[in-house]
């Protein structure tokens, strides 16, 4: 038996008072069979196939608890992408770095911790609770707040508010001002180019990687690999 986290000891006492495990194979579960005793009392009996004496036993249970699995709610979907942040394969939010930034999103200013994130126990679920309130407090106790150096632009005149830059900005970073023009927060934007690469008008540009710059560096490069 592979036993959760830290609490392999846990395991070793369950032995230790005559607690006996049963494996079974998935392709043959246990069977829970309801019946009377000679007295007319219902019993509940659950019918197993025991692997290392290779026989199917059947154990009379006066108390017969089942271990439910914890799955993540239908919500986490709409929830995830009204805050643009990355759903794992089981459907748990997923942070940005589990190393390095354990209760942090790639969208700024929020955070993961108890069960949104993994099913955990009641300690884990408060230790991560209060590391996420730690890492909320160095954004609160800052008077100002350092915005990315590369944040993109648009051209106003060139903008036709088409909206496929506000799809797709993964920090909804941009959005559209009361002229149906795009507009970008320049504090929520990342630099990512995402938006500039998209816009069918050009009328997203990124600092220090324009068209112009970055044809200029393909064509020198080019010219190197001539020569």
């Amino acid at each position: 038996m592979r036993t959760y986290g830290l609490v392999e000891t846990y395991y070793e006492k369950a032995r230790e008072l005559g607690v006996i495990f049963v494996r079974y194979d998935k392709n043959n579960k246990p069977c829970v069979i309801a019946k009377k005793s000679e007295n007319g009392r219902e019993l509940l009996s659950v019918s197993v196939y025991e692997p290392i004496i290779g026989e199917q036993i059947s154990i009379d249970a006066d108390l017969l608890v089942l271990s439910v699995a914890i799955v993540p709610p239908q919500e986490n979907k709409g929830l995830a992408q009204m805050l643009k942040v990355p759903l794992n394969e089981e459907g748990f939010f997923l942070e940005a770095h589990a190393k390095l930034r354990p209760v942090d999103f790639t969208t700024d200013g929020v955070f993961v911790c108890g069960m949104a994130h993994a099913p955990k126990s009641i300690e884990e679920s408060i230790s991560q609770a209060y590391a996420a309130v730690s890492r909320a407090s160095t954004i609160l106790s800052k008077e100002k707040i350092e915005a990315e150096g590369i944040v993109a632009s648009v051209d106003e005149k060139m903008c036709s508010g088409c909206g496929t830059c506000v799809t797709l900005c993964p920090y909804s970073a941009i959005t559209k001002n009361e002229l149906g023009v795009a507009e970008v927060t320049a504090v929520l934007c990342k630099g990512c180019g995402l938006c500039a690469a998209s816009c069918p008008e050009r009328a997203i540009a990124i600092p220090h990687f324009t068209d112009e710059q970055i044809i200029s560096q393909a064509s020198v490069l080019l010219k190197r690999m001539i020569i």
